[in-house]
């Protein structure tokens, strides 16, 4: 991507423009990472990737990690961050403040002619897009967050959306952080606010426009174990026959709740 250290310093509007740019040129090729080789009337799985977009406290996390096991594929969520912080050579904390974050939003609440405040962001969504871009070439992987489903190629993944009422994901998040509900309330509605502006800018979609999902699941009236397994089945259905089924994806109807996250 390039260095934003040639924008014009009288303009506020251009490091935020040329981020813009710099992740548009990922996003065109919205493939991103060459197609793997397919041999002639090989067949091939209709989903190699789950994307998992979520409302706060609606349990994406936790849906993440159920819907991998029972797939046997990998899990990114937090790995994602983790990864990043390691290419990145910052701290997870570090990447944790850029995690979704639009240059929009960091224009409003940072200085934006202090070009230091924009180069670490620049990085993040540099490695973000190379990250999300090579496992959707890997595939077997469950991705949560991050405008994933937005950056793979439509065709190859299974798009879903958790949605969960606002009452429900304010006592989740009330509980697991250990935090007052009107803080918790807050903290929903904020980062519901944060991850809509970063599809805004970086896609140009609504990501509670549930045209954008193949699935749209609501874990409060559902439960956790049923979403995974709507999606796992929904997996499960796309492979061809003619590819055995992975061993390490066993059925577990019996799991147990999970609080969502």
């Amino acid at each position: 991507m390039g260095s934003i250290g040639d924008a014009s310093r009288p303009n506020a509007r251009k490091p935020a423009r040329g981020l813009r740019e710099a992740m548009a040129r990922w996003l065109s090729r919205r493939g991103g990472a060459p197609a793997e080789p397919q041999i002639p009337g090989e067949p091939r799985p209709r989903f190699r990737v789950v994307c998992i977009a979520r409302e706060a406290g609606a349990g994406g996390s936790a849906l993440g990690r159920l819907v991998a096991e029972r797939l046997g594929w990998a899990d990114y969520d937090a790995q994602t961050v983790a990864t990043i912080a390691e290419r990145m050579e910052v701290s997870r904390e570090e990447v944790e403040k850029l995690d979704e974050l639009s240059p929009s939003v960091v224009q409003d609440w940072l200085l934006p002619l202090r070009e230091e405040h924009w180069a670490p962001l620049e990085a993040y969504l540099d490695h973000l897009a190379k990250l999300v871009l090579s496992i959707g070439h890997a595939g077997e992987a469950v991705i949560v967050g991050r405008g994933a489903g937005f950056m793979l190629p439509r065709h190859e993944i299974l798009s879903v959306r958790v949605v969960a009422p606002l009452k429900a994901r304010t006592r989740s998040l009330s509980e697991r952080l250990g935090v007052s509900p009107r803080t918790a309330r807050r903290l929903a509605i904020d980062l519901d606010r944060r991850r809509r502006k970063f599809c805004r800018t970086m896609f140009h979609v609504d990501d509670a426009d549930p045209h954008q999902y193949d699935l749209v699941i609501d874990t409060e009236s559902v439960g956790l174990p049923i979403a995974c397994e709507l999606i796992a089945r929904a997996v499960e259905a796309g492979r061809p026959a003619d590819i055995p089924p992975d061993p390490r994806a066993l059925p577990s109807p019996t799991a147990s709740p999970i609080e969502p996250a």
